[in-house]
């Protein structure tokens, strides 16, 4: 019998699910997320799929793993760290489960900076009454957006209810994408920043990435504008970012990644007002919310299926 290692907190109801997506040929062996590498070792010696994120530096030493289907979205433990990724392994994620969450992040976070929310929490705790002045607007703003799957679609479809521009980049423009106006490469989207309202990172990482928006083009954005960055922390360089929003060269910016991650306690970020931080939550992959503990049992027992029957898996990282 065939054995599936699920190294996820599902509720009951989901893996009774899963267990008839597997059907009748798999054995369900369980361990919590962080148990201890003795015991991964052990379950990894005879299982052949897994449901969750094992640590990269055991899967190698398996002879009988054949999958890993990660309860999250990111991989980039998998494939970008000391460790290669075992070949012959296949490698799926869960994008597409965390949109509607995310999406509700940028856009709280983007509205909280355009009403100038986090200065008169400052001013509360101060006991401080006082009028701060001009807002900004998602009516009509002009918004691009850095990446145009999941995440970025979902943010764009909720700006339309703000009539807001939104222009997706991403590495193919040619394709289709109906909740954004429009499209463009990221070689392309230099040219945008200097337009855009609101600017949201949203990218998952890689070379190309990782400090695009440095001291440069960090410069390039248009004075008043909104930065709002949910993808990976390396998109941005946090140094130059807090340079200009200490000089107001930006109205503000909220991050739940940074770089590094945390940050260091004196790092300058930490005091700036305009600068909302948060701990790596904004999506989350459960614990949080309903429907994305429902969207990741759907990948996965979607998968469990397309599995057993032969068929090419969703998601496919390797």
């Amino acid at each position: 019998m065939n054995q599936l290692l699920v190294m996820a907190p599902f509720r009951p109801h989901h893996v009774e699910r899963i267990r008839e997506a597997a059907g009748a040929g798999w054995e369900l062996v369980f361990l919590p997320q962080d148990a201890p590498a003795d015991q991964v070792r052990r379950a990894l010696s005879t299982a052949q799929v897994v449901l969750g994120g094992p640590d990269p530096a055991l899967l190698g030493e398996s002879k009988t793993l054949r999958w890993v289907q990660l309860t999250w979205a990111g991989f980039d433990n998998y494939t970008q760290g000391p460790v290669p990724f075992p070949a012959g392994v296949r490698l799926t994620n869960a994008s597409g489960a965390f949109g509607v969450a995310i999406s509700q992040y940028v856009l709280g976070q983007a509205l909280a900076l355009l009403q100038n929310l986090p200065g008169y929490w400052s001013q509360q705790q101060r006991r401080e009454w006082a009028d701060r002045g001009p807002i900004g607007s998602l009516d009509g703003a002009m918004v691009l957006i850095f990446g145009a799957g999941n995440l970025g679609g979902e943010t764009a479809r909720r700006l339309r209810g703000f009539d807001a521009y939104t222009v997706g980049v991403c590495r193919d423009a040619s394709k289709p994408r109906p909740d954004f106006h429009a499209l463009c490469t990221l070689e392309e989207a230099e040219a945008w920043l200097p337009k855009a309202d609101v600017v949201v990172g949203c990218l998952p990482y890689n070379g190309e990435t990782r400090r695009y928006l440095n001291r440069r083009r960090l410069n390039l954005m248009k004075p008043g504008a909104v930065l709002v960055n949910v993808g990976r922390g390396n998109f941005v360089d946090c140094d130059a970012l807090a340079e200009l929003l200490n000089r107001g060269q930006l109205r503000g910016a909220a991050l739940d990644v940074t770089d590094p991650e945390p940050l260091p306690k004196d790092h300058p970020l930490w005091s700036a007002e305009n600068c909302l931080i948060t701990p790596h939550v904004s999506g989350g992959s459960f614990g949080r919310l309903d429907a994305i503990e429902n969207s990741i049992c759907d990948i996965c027992c979607e998968n469990l299926r397309r599995w057993n029957r032969g068929e090419p898996l969703k998601n496919v990282v390797y």
